[in-house]
């Protein structure tokens, strides 16, 4: 009796489902690559998160001291109402006066809170999310293991790109909150308010995210790389600062100097000047034909003999909030886009 044939009785077992992907654990996608940064820099997250806890504590809790605060009804009488005895508004330490101070920080430092915000994410992503590991050599693991550096780069982007959107809504939100209840606000043109009150400060934390990254590539040097990141991102809030009142079409008004100043309330001025007999405009100067001794006669005098018939200006209203937002936003989500190329292309040159 003959062996039986082996080749026909045992077969090779079988796998089930598709074969594992070449690249590695995480080329079946992204997510293994997000939760694998998640937890490389859950340091970080923490920190963050805990940062935006105290700010939600701090900007509640001050507004429950001030509404709490046992001489509130005292400080808040009417301007011009007969007092009818002693006041005790003042003399707390912990009273209305006090905690009214702390929370008119809040509503009149909005500036304080986007620079702060905008340059933490570039430094953070500069120092720890790329240049500390390009400058440690750790990138190497992850690029032979699994990763490729477009991906790695990738990952890391998304992530801190999310963190950072999320604390842009909370920080807008929390401003929002405090202007509303806040007795004494700064006008919505203000340059530090009124990039805090909407999307563009979101966008502003995506553009840090994406410098610091690109930043932290260039240089690979941690200390070097959240320098430098820091001083580009609060260049380019100040630039833009600076370009904010052109970015869409103003109204203008001009009137003689007999008629009165037309009231334009809550609007954004951005020029004014002289207005000529033939309807030429010139600009604004203090010097031309001061009062002198509050003379009207000799300073309508003056004008005239320059040919100065009225006054010119042009002013955003109320209106344009929202179009002045939308387009800014739309710029800082561009140049954080162009950040995010130009990353790519240099991380090329380092893993070509």
């Amino acid at each position: 009796m003959s062996a039986p044939d082996v080749s026909t009785t045992q077969r090779a077992p079988r796998t089930s489902g598709p074969a594992a992907p070449a690249g590695g654990p995480a080329a079946d996608g992204f997510r293994p690559s997000l939760r694998a940064a998640a937890l490389v820099h859950r340091g970080l997250l923490r920190a963050v998160g805990l940062l935006l806890l105290l700010a939600v504590v701090v900007t509640f809790g001050l507004y429950l001291w001030q509404r709490m605060a046992a001489d509130r009804d005292d400080c808040l009488k009417p301007i011009g109402e007969a007092w009818t005895g002693p006041t005790h508004c003042g003399t707390e330490l912990f009273g209305y006066q006090n905690a009214a101070s702390w929370y008119r920080l809040l509503s009149n430092e909005y500036g304080l809170w986007l620079i702060t915000a905008a340059v933490l994410a570039a430094v953070v992503a500069a120092g720890p999310l790329v240049a500390r590991e390009l400058e440690s050599g750790t990138f190497r693991l992850a690029w032979t293991q699994s990763q490729t550096p477009a991906r790695w780069l990738t990952v890391r982007l998304a992530v801190f790109g999310a963190v950072a959107a999320v604390v842009g809504v909370v920080i807008v939100g929390l401003l929002r909150f405090v202007r509303v209840t806040s007795r004494d606000i700064m006008p919505w043109y203000d340059t530090d308010t009124f990039p805090a009150l909407g999307p563009v400060l979101v966008a502003y934390l995506l553009l840090g995210v994406a410098v610091g990254s690109l930043v932290g590539l260039v240089l690979r040097r941690v200390f070097l790389s959240m320098s430098v990141a820091a001083l580009v991102t609060a260049g380019v809030l100040a630039g833009l600062s600076e370009l904010r009142p052109y970015l869409w079409p103003t109204e203008s008004r001009q009137w003689l100097h007999e008629q009165n100043w037309p009231a334009l309330p809550n609007s954004y001025p951005v020029r004014d000047g002289w207005l000529h007999a033939d309807g030429h405009r010139m600009p604004w100067r203090w010097e031309t034909c001061q009062r002198q001794n509050h003379d009207v006669v000799d300073y309508h005098r003056c004008l005239e003999g320059e040919g100065i018939v009225g006054r010119w200006n042009e002013f955003h209203p109320a209106s344009h909030f929202w179009p002045l937002q939308l387009v800014e936003t739309g710029i800082v989500l561009a140049l954080a886009a162009l950040a995010v190329f130009v990353s790519l292309r240099v991380l090329r040159k380092i893993a070509p």
